[in-house]
């Protein structure tokens, strides 16, 4: 007989966060990702800016499109060329204030990490199934923290380290669910157009195994950026301790947003010199 999960709620209370997460808003509260159990810190701007429903608009209405895009390696002036292309048809109060959110992002991510170079992902794309809850990673022996900001539509779940059951109850969640994701070629065909996997791959997110029975799946406040521990590499799919990592996915439905996501590339250097300015 098939045991039936009951369906997790997702928590929308900005105010409240779980096990593992802080609320912050400076450079020393997102230095504090180096301490044992906290996973991410969910920093909030002061007020909602006027210039993010101006942005949120061009997004839906597709007018700003951005291809998803990787900088594998990027300098600060790499990412401030590649920002001044990617915007250069945009209006000067949309492009302005957002390419300074984006570089002070990037900024903060050197600077916390220590490193020159990071791995910038960005895009204008509705969620799909392609990706359900998971875990980013870096080059091996790179510094373990990076962001991610969403700047428009519903922003990043994630659940609380208390409720994951284990870190190998994870990672056998997620070698199952990517398995069902390529056979349902999620986020490329329809539901209805496919075989029963994608019916299979909303029974697992709708109520993920790793959790323990009812725990909830939370989501970042609007506007705000999250810092987060990453994995190395050569760690993932191993039973390392639950709070090494921030367990987090996209939304599974929604309107198309733009999201940055940004993460070490690099080793810390084995000479250290003199440490980049934190921002904040």
């Amino acid at each position: 007989m098939t045991t039936v999960r009951p369906v997790v709620p997702i928590i929308r209370n900005g105010e409240t966060f779980p096990s593992g997460v802080l609320h912050g808003s400076t450079a020393r509260d997102i230095a504090r990702l180096t301490d044992r159990g906290l996973t991410a810190v969910i920093v909030p701007p002061e007020a909602h800016a006027d210039w993010l429903d101006e942005l949120a608009e061009l997004v839906v209405t597709r007018r700003l499109v951005i291809a998803r895009t990787t900088l594998p390696a990027a300098s600060l002036d790499d990412f401030a060329h590649w920002s001044r292309t990617a915007l250069a048809d945009t209006a000067k109060a949309v492009s302005g204030p957002l390419l300074d959110d984006m570089t002070g992002i990037v900024e903060q991510v050197m600077a916390t990490a220590d490193v020159g170079r990071v791995m910038v992902r960005v895009f204008t794309e509705a969620p799909t199934r392609r990706c359900g809850f998971h875990v980013d990673t870096v080059p091996p022996q790179a510094p373990t923290i990076g962001a991610v900001r969403v700047y428009n539509g519903p922003t990043t779940e994630y659940v609380a380290c208390d409720d994951v059951l284990s870190m190998a109850a994870f990672y056998t969640y997620l070698s199952r669910r990517e398995r069902l994701s390529r056979m349902a070629g999620a986020g490329t065909c329809s539901v209805r157009a496919a075989s029963s996997a994608p019916g299979r791959l909303i029974a697992m997110d709708e109520a993920p195994s790793f959790l323990r029975p009812c725990a909830p799946v939370h989501r970042v406040p609007r506007d705000a950026t999250v810092y987060f521990k990453h994995i190395d590499v050569r760690q993932h799919w191993s039973p390392h301790p639950v709070t090494d990592v921030w367990i987090h996915r996209s939304p599974m439905q929604g309107v198309p947003r733009l999201v940055l996501n940004v993460s070490p590339a690099q080793p810390v250097p084995a000479r250290r010199g003199r440490r980049p300015e934190a921002r904040g």
